[in-house]
C-alpha cells in the first residue's frame, strides 16, 4: 500500500489489515502507550466494519428471507476471505466465528444472545486447538468482547455516538485489564482520550484504505493521508503525556483474582442500576 501517492501506508496496512511489518518501532510504541495497540491487530472492529460495509452495499436486497440470505452469504464470503487474507489470528477467527453466527441467525430470522455466541465461539476454537487458552491474543480478544457485551445495556442507554464510543472503550479496556497487567505488567492510563477519537476514526480509515486499494490515486489517497497524520499526531501526544503508562505492575494470584472480580462487578453495575431504576 505504500506505493503511489500514499506515504503513510504502513499504519494504514496495520489499521486495515493487521499487517505490522511496515510500522516503525516508534509508531508501535506510541500506539501501545496510548492504549491503542489493539488497533494494529485485526479484531472484531475490523471484521464488524467489513460486514457492515457489505451489508450497506447490498441493502437493496431487502429484509425478506431471500434478500437476507443473499446479503448474508456475501457477508460470510467477505468475513472469511478477510480473515484468511489477514493471517487468521485467534482474534480474527473469534470475530469471524461470532459474526458468522450473527449473520446466519439473521438469514434464518432467529434472535440470539450475544454472550451465548461468544461462549460457543470459545468452545469451538478450544476444541479445535486447546492450547489457544494460553494465547494472549485469544485471551484479550475474548475478554474485551465479554466486557463490551456485559456493559451493553449501559452502552445502549447513551444516546450519542461519542458517549457510546467512550463506553465501549472503557468496557473493553476494563475487561482486558487483568490480562494486560498479568502479561505485560503495564497499564496505559490515558486510554480513554485516544480510544474515543481514534477507534471511530479506524472505521473510516478501513473504508478509505479499501477504497484506495481499489482506486490508488491522489483523490482517494489525500483524505486517507490526512486522517492517518491526525491519528498519528494524537497517538504520539497521548503516549508522550506525563505518567502515560504505569509500569512494573506485579500482582499475586489472589490479588489478580480480586481485580478480575472487581472488573466484572464494575462492568455489570450500570446494568444493575438501570434495572433498578426502570
Amino acid at each position: 500500500m505504500q506505493s503511489g501517492p500514499l506515504q503513510d501506508g504502513g499504519v494504514a496496512e496495520a489499521l486495515a489489515l493487521g499487517w505490522k511489518a511496515d510500522v516503525d518501532r516508534n509508531t508501535r510504541s506510541h500506539y501501545r502507550n496510548a492504549g491503542l495497540a489493539h488497533l494494529l491487530a485485526v479484531s472484531g472492529l475490523h471484521v464488524g466494519i467489513l460486514a457492515g460495509i457489505v451489508g450497506m452495499l447490498f441493502w437493496w436486497t431487502g429484509r425478506e428471507r431471500r434478500g437476507r440470505i443473499v446479503r448474508g452469504s456475501l457477508q460470510l464470503v467477505a468475513v472469511w476471505g478477510f480473515a484468511l487474507i489477514t493471517g487468521a489470528a485467534p482474534s480474527t477467527l473469534r470475530a469471524a466465528l461470532m459474526f458468522s453466527m450473527f449473520i446466519v441467525n439473521d438469514m434464518v430470522g432467529r434472535r440470539v444472545v450475544p454472550l451465548n455466541l461468544l461462549a460457543l465461539a470459545a468452545i469451538v476454537m478450544l476444541l479445535a486447538e486447546p492450547l489457544l487458552i494460553y494465547d494472549v491474543g485469544w485471551q484479550l480478544s475474548f475478554s474485551a468482547v465479554a466486557g463490551i457485551l456485559l456493559a451493553q445495556p449501559a452502552i445502549r442507554a447513551l444516546h450519542t455516538p461519542f458517549g457510546q464510543a467512550a463506553a465501549v472503550s472503557v468496557a473493553a479496556t476494563l475487561a482486558t485489564l487483568p490480562v494486560v497487567v498479568a502479561t505485560f505488567h503495564r497499564l496505559p492510563l490515558y486510554f480513554i482520550i485516544a480510544n474515543v477519537v481514534v477507534v471511530p476514526a479506524a472505521g473510516v480509515i478501513l473504508g478509505l484504505s479499501l477504497l484506495y486499494m481499489a482506486v490508488p490515486c491522489m483523490v482517494t489517497a489525500w483524505p486517507l493521508q490526512m486522517l492517518l497524520r491526525g491519528t498519528d499526531a494524537l497517538t504520539a501526544w497521548v503516549g508522550s503525556l506525563p505518567y502515560a503508562v504505569a509500569e512494573d505492575i506485579y500482582l499475586s494470584a489472589p490479588m489478580l483474582a480480586a481485580v478480575t472480580l472487581l472488573v466484572v462487578g464494575l462492568l455489570m453495575l450500570p446494568q444493575f442500576l438501570l434495572r433498578r431504576n426502570a
